[in-house]
């Protein structure tokens, strides 16, 4: 375990401030968890002297994401935004599914699970182009569909929210699908990492070797995420959808374009 250095406490805060911020706005408007901006974040930003890789990126960014689920779902859940029959659908399968997702983090090559983030960004903001008829019988699939999105989730860091949102506005509208996201994310990311720092010994010494930095993130992130996200939330009840639609999709068109080029970077 590396001393305790004070300059790389405060150079973790002001990244978990800065990361903090906008994961939040993303959590608030998108109900992701943030891992669109952590994960980036880490990879630039996370020191490379002491070791770590794109599994501890992957794994930083799930912890973070268990600190974003939660300001996130207690915004959403206070507003009413939360469909708890969709939740109860999904929850096991996402479970599982992230927690071998998260796993198989060590075994992938990063660059691979850059394009991966590419693709899944590109996809979305498509999606959000779209206009879907709500349709409440869909949602019988979403047990079907939850495992595959966990293990995608896990394995790319993130929280579930750029899948489940596009799944869940097909018979939800789009507040109560973020919200539902929201929290369905908090417990997927927190099975994962529990699930994850249990079975498998190779965690520790990753994440031992940065525990200066990332206590400063998280506890940026903490600082930081209540104002961000309960803001952004409420833009939901102050702004047409589809104005809200039109910044989703351009601000998932920008992070697939910079994954795209972390990946032939990383190459």
């Amino acid at each position: 375990m590396p001393e305790f250095d004070l300059s790389l406490l405060i150079y973790g805060l002001a990244v978990g401030l800065g990361a903090g911020l906008l994961g939040g706005l993303m959590a608030g408007l998108a109900g992701i968890g943030g891992g669109l901006i952590y994960v980036p974040a880490f990879y630039a930003l996370m020191p490379v002297q002491q070791g770590g890789g794109m599994s501890t990126y992957i794994f930083a960014s799930l912890v973070a994401i268990v600190i974003t689920g939660f300001f996130s779902s207690r915004s959403h859940w206070r507003l009413g935004h939360v469909d708890f029959i969709s939740m109860r659908r999904l929850l096991p399968g996402l479970m599982i599914g992230a927690g071998l997702g998260l796993w198989s983090t060590l075994h992938v090559p990063g660059a691979w699970i850059l394009f991966a983030l590419a693709v899944l960004n590109a996809w979305v903001a498509f999606d959000y182009n779209r206009t879907i008829q709500s349709n409440r019988a869909s949602n019988t699939a979403l047990p079907l569909l939850s495992g595959p999105i966990g293990f995608i989730s896990g394995l790319l860091g993130i929280g579930g929210g750029t899948m489940l949102v596009p799944l869940l506005r097909r018979h939800l509208v789009l507040r109560q699908a973020v919200g539902t996201s929201a929290i369905s994310g908090l417990v997927m990311a927190l099975a994962a990492v529990v699930m994850n720092i249990s079975l498998e010994s190779s965690w520790y010494d990753a994440l031992m070797k940065q525990w200066v930095f990332l206590f400063g993130v998280w506890l940026g992130i903490m600082i930081i995420l209540p104002h961000s996200i309960h803001w952004a939330a409420g833009l939901h009840e102050r702004m047409a959808e589809p104005v809200l639609r039109f910044m989703l999709k351009s601000m998932f068109a920008t992070l697939s374009i910079s994954f795209l080029l972390a990946a032939l970077m990383s190459r």
